[in-house]
C-alpha cells in the first residue's frame, strides 16, 4: 500500500495490484454453463506443469502456459475473447470502480472478543475466569443453540469481496492497478478484480476498453494513466490568479 494525494489536498491510501501472466483459457456458453450469462475462464500466474494432474491440464491445451489460479468471469456475448489472449492492467482505466475478491488472512481459532468484537465481562464484581467468555448463549427452554450464533471458532481464511473501489492509477509498463483503500488477503496473495456490480457506479463504468485492451492493437498508451483528480507533483502546488 502507498499514499496518493488529490488536487484538493486530500490523502488517500491505495493498494497496488499487479496483473501477472493473465490469459483467457476457455469460453463457456450459456447452454454449457446452465446460467443466464456466458463465462470466460481466466488463468493467472504461471505454474509448473508438474504440479497438477493430467486431467487438470486439459484446460490449458488451447491457451498454452499452465496457471496457478483459474477463475470465471461473466461476460456478454459481444465481449467474448479468443482463448490464449493475454490480459493487461489497461483492461481497466482510471476513474472506474472495481470489486476485489480474495481469501482473507487466516487467524486460526479465536474467541468471541477477537472474532465478533464482544465487550467481554467485568474484571471485578465476583467474576471468576469469565472475563473474555461469551456468557449465556441461549434462553430457549429446550437448551437449543440457533444456527449462526456468534461463538468461538476459526476466524479468517474465507473469501471476501470489497465493493466499489476506485481505480486511481494504471501503470502500463509493469501492469499495476492502484485501487482505493485496502483489499482482502495477505501480501502477494492472488485476487480477482472485476467491474463493480454496484448500481451506484454504473455511470462510472460506461466506457472501459471493450472487450479488452490489446497490446498489439492500434491504441498506444503512456507508461502511467492517472485519474483527473490526482495531483501531479510536477505541477505547482500553489497558483496565483
Amino acid at each position: 500500500m502507498m499514499p496518493i494525494w488529490t488536487k484538493s489536498g486530500k490523502k488517500h491510501a491505495v493498494t497496488l495490484l499487479k496483473v501477472q501472466d493473465c490469459h483467457v483459457l476457455r469460453y463457456v456458453s450459456k447452454e454449457e454453463s446452465g446460467g443466464k450469462t456466458s463465462k470466460l475462464l481466466v488463468g493467472g500466474k504461471n505454474a509448473s506443469p508438474f504440479s497438477k494432474s493430467e486431467s487438470a491440464m486439459e484446460i490449458f491445451k488451447e491457451a498454452g502456459p499452465r496457471k496457478q489460479k483459474v477463475t470465471t468471469f461473466n461476460v456478454t456475448d459481444d465481449a467474448i475473447i479468443k482463448p490464449g489472449t493475454p490480459l493487461y492492467a489497461a483492461h481497466f482505466r482510471p476513474g472506474q470502480f472495481v470489486d476485489v475478491t480474495a481469501k482473507t488472512i487466516g487467524k486460526g481459532f479465536q474467541g468471541v472478543m477477537k472474532r465478533w468484537g464482544f465487550k467481554g465481562q467485568p474484571a471485578t464484581h465476583g467474576q471468576t475466569k469469565t472475563h473474555r467468555r461469551p456468557g449465556a448463549i441461549s434462553t430457549n427452554k429446550a437448551a437449543k443453540v440457533y444456527r449462526g450464533k456468534k461463538m468461538p471458532g476459526k476466524m479468517g481464511n474465507i473469501y471476501r469481496t470489497s465493493f466499489g473501489l476506485k481505480v486511481w492509477r494504471i501503470n502500463t509498463k509493469h501492469d499495476i492497478i492502484y485501487v482505493n483503500g485496502s483489499v482482502p488477503g495477505h501480501t502477494n496473495c492472488l485476487v480477482k478484480v472485476k467491474d463493480s456490480k454496484l448500481p451506484t457506479y454504473k455511470d462510472c463504468n460506461k466506457n472501459p476498453p471493450f472487450p479488452t485492451f490489446f497490446a498489439d492493437g492500434d491504441e498506444k498508451l503512456p507508461e502511467d494513466l492517472y485519474d483527473e483528480e490526482i495531483f501531479q507533483f510536477t505541477d505547482p502546488s500553489v497558483t496565483y490568479a
